[in-house]
């Protein structure tokens, strides 16, 4: 196997790992820490009081 197809592999095993981790927060399967929840509630706030700038990347 040539160095950049177990790189490939490597990058691959990575990415699943990291999805992993972000459909379990999508779907709930773990509760959300304090400093999330209170992220949460404080971009709430700005989203209602029309303080936020979204930009698209």
């Amino acid at each position: 196997m040539s160095e950049i197809e177990r790189e490939i592999k490597e990058i691959k095993v990575m990415l699943e790992k990291i999805e992993g981790i972000i459909d379990s927060r999508l779907i709930g399967l773990e509760e959300p820490e304090d400093d999330e929840i209170e992220a949460i509630k404080e971009f709430e706030k700005r989203k209602k009081a029309g303080e936020l700038e979204l930009n698209e990347i």
